[in-house]
This record gives structure tokens, sequence and C-alpha cells, in this order.
């Protein structure tokens, strides 16, 4: 047996319609309305018309009964939906849904299947569209995670990297730490050794050029210290040669 599936389609604007709120304003107007949403799903399988089997059409208490509503308000809800048109009565004393054709549809059960079928393939190109989009998305994330450590190791290098001074420059600093140093010998000795201090590359030249500071005064105070023991020397000798001869 090829069942079919059908349903009931209710405009968004369903509660804004003049009809409904006229009714939803009458006494009793909210159960009305529940009674009328009722009556439509029970109309869907005769395509509007409200009956128990083909021969026999539903009565009042049939509809009070089959909806669980008081039948006094099922004799008074359909008297108005009757005076507004929204119910039509047959010749044969059927109660017509007038609006329900343009509100119901169906669909054989080899229909939904194959519509069930394509949705469920629907959502899973969905998924996999967005678990590509996800994918994509972590990879430029990383890319760019790569990226950025690879610029902060080149700028820590390039800190930590050490950039031989031209002449021009330590002439300029020692000029500022007034100094004597010849610029193109501190140069040229630190040139031919590859600018390596002892077995260590250098890594400051300023600081180099402060410790040669501190040799020079260290060579000239030694120097000086020389040269005063020297005259110091020669004054005793000479004092001395004096003693000797007056003796």
């Amino acid at each position: 047996m090829n069942n079919k599936y059908y349903w009931l389609k209710l405009n968004r604007d369903f509660f804004k319609r003049h009809d409904t709120a006229i009714i939803e304003s009458m006494p009793n107007g909210k159960d009305y309305i529940i009674f009328y949403l009722k009556l439509l799903c029970e109309s869907i399988d005769h395509e509007g018309k409200l009956r128990f089997s083909e021969e026999i059409p539903y009565n009042e208490e049939m509809l009070a009964t089959i909806t669980r509503t008081n039948v006094d308000i099922v004799r008074s809800a359909i008297k108005v939906f009757t005076s507004l048109n929204m119910i039509e009565i047959l010749d044969d004393g059927t109660y017509f849904m007038s609006k329900v054709d343009k509100m119901i549809g169906f669909e054989s059960e080899w229909a939904k299947k194959k519509r069930d079928y394509r949705e469920t393939q629907e959502e899973l190109k969905k998924l996999q569209v967005d678990n590509v989009h996800l994918m994509s998305y972590k990879r430029e994330e990383i890319e760019k995670d790569k990226e950025k450590d690879i610029k902060e190791n080149n700028l820590k290098e390039k800190s930590s990297r050490f950039i031989a001074p031209t002449i021009e420059e330590i002439k300029n600093y020692c000029k500022v730490r007034n100094n004597d140093i010849d610029a193109e010998a501190f140069y040229n000795f630190y040139e031919s050794k590859g600018w390596y201090v002892g077995k260590n590359k250098m890594k400051n030249w300023k600081c180099a050029i402060i410790t040669w500071e501190k040799s020079r005064k260290n060579n000239f105070n030694n120097r000086e210290a020389n040269i005063k023991q020297a005259e110091y020397s020669k004054d005793y000798d000479e004092t001395f040669d004096k003693r000797i001869k007056k003796l």
C-alpha cells in the first residue's frame, strides 16, 4: 500500500489575520481558535472535509468528542466560523474548511523517503563544507603562527647578531668618550681577528673601546711609576757618589 503523508502549512501571520483577531476578542475566543486549529488538522485526510468516513460526515457532537471540546463551544464556534466564511456547510451536511486547500500538502511514502534522503545528503554536504572551512581555517592559523615565529626568531637573531662598526662610528664614539684611542688601529686590530675576543665572538664593540681605555690607563700609570722609579734611582746614585767623594 502506498501511504501518503500530509502536512498543514500555517502562515506566520495567522494570528494577525482579521478573522482570527475578531474571533480571539470574543468571549471564549481563544477556545474557538484552538478548536479551529484542531478542525484544520482533522480535515487534512479528506482535503478539507470533516468526515468520519467517506459516507458519514461529522456532526457537532462527534466533533466535540474527537477534539475534546465542550459541545456548547463547538456549536457557538461553528456559527462564528460559518458567518466569517471560514467553514462552509455542504448539501449533505458536511462541514468544509474553506481555506484549507491552500494550507495542506501531501506526498507518497516513496516521495517522503526520497525527500528524507535528499535532506540527509544536504546536511552531510553542509557538514563536509563546514569541515573543509574549519580545516582550511586551522591551516591558515597554523601558517600564520609559523610565519609569526619565523619573524620573531629573525628579529631575535638580528638583535643578537654582532655587526662590526665602521671606522667613522668608532671615531665618533671615541670623541664622545673623550679618549685618544686610534680608531683605525682599533678597527684593524679586531678586523684581523674576525672581531673575536679570545675564543668568543665580540658582542659589543663599545665595551671593547672602554676596555682599551682602561688598559691604556693602566699602561700609562705603570709607565709613570717606572719613570718615577728611575728618576729616584738616579737621584739616589748621584747623592751616593757625592758622599763618597767627600770621604
